[in-house]
């Protein structure tokens, strides 16, 4: 017996050696992948953290730790939902100590969570770890202040005093050359000069968040600012430099490659076309950008998507998808947060959308909404001449303060600026919306070409052209639309009426006329024009309306049989009615085959 004991003895012995050595590798492990909260975790760490997970052998304060990592770098690459499971279990595990840097950690994580997806329990769970964290977790304590002065008792405390809290930070973070927090305390001061329609100082913060950045961070952690730069220089409508930044990211992100920074890049990028109306651009940068949005779990980005691709939608004139669009923001859960919903350019889009869909009422309230924000935010910028001030105060970086009179002059003249420049971006607004609901009244709804009234005044004003040059028109009828109506209804009929709009819209050129005139009538005026060329366009145009069908119900194939009467001359067309009444009774007259 005694023989058996001694090499047991030694062999259990051996193997507590091998799990103390395994723990000290942990150990060493977890110290070596550690960042602060306002960095992200490498992507090459957490295969060893899962391999880690699956060893029975570590303690229970060691799985503990790496949960909290993973779900750091979960948060960091986008998938907020498993990112939540999993603390919620940590919050659950009753090995978990209360006064544990992973507790604080974990509460952080929670706030920022609840931050970007625009829930208001964020202010909560910033403020205990605020309190957790109080000179015991520096990192954290700096993240929750942070949190806490750009998103909480935004409607309480004055802006001049928040951004003189943060300004004090960048004074204490520059004594102690900590280009991590610099970054990101520059980002929070970026986020507040927005937050009061500051595009452009807010930019300038965010340039220096990400230059801060560029040595210290971990590769996808430098690129969320640029998305941030890029907003702010579209905004402010600097489109040139946002477009450079957006160049910039391309390059970031072909290095880090995840979903969630190609999905960042395809945001910027479609955001860019939107703004530029760029459609057909925006369209290609969707497609890609939806591969991506797939891969993670982000409400905010899924809801500005399904704004945009909305957008393309009014733009080719697509009900349908318009209307179902429209619908989702008439529920709580799935409508676009508070955050963008209160954006001029989104209650724009409204606008438009409504009319489109023929809801004035709707569209009424929309404007009614985008002219209350326009004039609050008037009157935000006009008073941030003052908030700019007493921020100034605190800002020495900067070396604005030279003296009392020299401080007041400079004062008052950004009073006087913001107030000027406030004042024309509130008259471009109404201009742009007035322009706007000028256009929808010269709309036809159900096709989104120009209505006959509008169409006809355009032909209207065409000049007579010299001997060489013509100007054309073309009358085409779609002849067996009240057949296809009665047949097979009237959502076929709708159908085969926007196809051909869209259909004329692309084989049409931007300075050519194309209207509607009748239910079953459309018009293309071609100006200034060779006669063999118009004759080839109309070919063309022939050519591509053939090639229309849509698919009924019980799947019977439609097309429209199109009629096409093409009148040439040299002369104005001032009297386009008479011509086209002479056209009609041409054809009224003709044999029906």
């Amino acid at each position: 017996m005694s023989r058996l004991t001694k090499p047991l003895t030694l062999c259990c012995f051996l193997m507590q050696l091998l799990i103390s050595a395994s723990a000290d590798e942990v150990d060493a492990f977890i110290e070596t992948v550690h960042v602060s909260t306002f960095d992200c975790p490498s992507d090459e760490s957490i295969p060893r953290v899962d391999n880690y997970l699956k060893d029975t052998n570590i303690s229970v304060q060691q799985t503990l730790k790496l949960k909290v990592h993973k779900a750091h770098w979960l948060i960091c690459m986008g998938n907020t939902n498993k990112a939540q499971e999993l603390i919620a279990s940590l919050m659950a595990d009753s090995h978990l100590s209360k006064t544990s840097e992973s507790y604080a950690s974990i509460h952080y994580q929670l706030g920022f969570i609840f931050d970007v997806n625009d829930d208001p329990r964020k202010c909560d769970y910033y403020q205990r770890s605020k309190k957790l964290s109080k000179d015991k977790f520096g990192d954290i304590y700096l993240s929750s202040q942070l949190g806490l002065i750009t998103e909480c008792g935004k409607d309480t405390q004055d802006f001049g005093v928040k951004l003189g809290q943060l300004f004090s930070l960048v004074e204490v973070y520059s004594e102690e050359n900590d280009k991590k927090a610099l970054a990101h305390i520059h980002n929070n001061i970026g986020l507040l000069y927005s937050s009061i329609g500051q595009r452009a100082l807010a930019a300038e913060e965010y340039e220096k968040s990400y230059r801060l950045g560029l040595g210290v961070y971990e590769e996808k952690n430098q690129l969320a600012p640029l998305i941030s730069i890029i907003s702010a220089l579209t905004g402010s409508g600097d489109f040139e430099n946002a477009k450079r930044m957006i160049e910039e990211l391309d390059k970031g992100n072909r290095k880090v490659n995840t979903p969630l920074t190609n999905s960042w890049y395809h945001y910027a990028l479609s955001r860019h076309y939107y703004v530029t109306e760029n459609y057909e651009e925006m369209k290609k940068s969707l497609r890609r950008w939806n591969a991506f949005l797939k891969q993670v779990s982000n409400k905010e980005m899924a809801r500005l998507y399904d704004w945009y691709a909305t957008a393309v939608c009014l733009y080719e004139g697509n009900r349908k998808c318009v209307g179902a669009f429209l619908d989702k923001q008439s529920n709580a859960k799935t409508a676009m947060s508070a955050r963008f919903s209160k954006q001029e350019r989104y209650l724009g889009f409204l606008v438009k959308a409504h009319l489109f869909m023929g809801n004035i009422q709707a569209a009424e309230e929309s404007f009614e909404q985008y002219a209350n924000i326009t004039k609050s935010k008037m009157q935000l910028q006009q008073a941030s001449g003052k908030v700019l001030g007493v921020a100034n105060l605190h800002n020495k970086i900067t070396g604005l303060e030279t003296n009392i009179e020299e401080f007041e002059r400079k004062r008052l003249l950004a009073v006087f600026l913001i107030f000027f420049v406030s004042c024309c971006f509130a008259a471009l607004a109404y201009w742009t919306v007035g322009r706007a609901y000028l256009r929808a009244k010269a709309t036809d709804a159900a096709t989104g070409l120009l209505n006959e009234q509008a169409v006809l005044a355009k032909i209207r004003k065409i000049k007579a052209t010299n001997n060489e040059l013509i100007n054309a028109l073309a009358l085409i009828k779609i002849s067996n639309l009240c057949e296809v109506q009665k047949q097979y209804g009237k959502t076929e009929a709708e159908l085969l009426l926007t196809q051909l709009a869209s259909c004329l819209k692309h084989a049409t050129r931007e300075l050519d006329i194309v209207g509607r005139v009748g239910p079953d009538q459309f018009i293309i005026c071609i100006q200034g024009i060779q006669e063999t060329i118009a004759q080839e366009s109309f070919q063309r145009i022939e050519t591509a309306l053939a090639k229309i069908a849509v698919v009924s119900k019980n799947s019977h194939n439609i097309e429209p049989a199109i009629v096409t009467h093409i009148y040439n001359a040299n002369t104005g067309l001032s009297d386009v009615d008479q011509v086209l009444q002479e056209i009609q009774e041409r054809h009224s007259q003709a044999p029906q085959v």
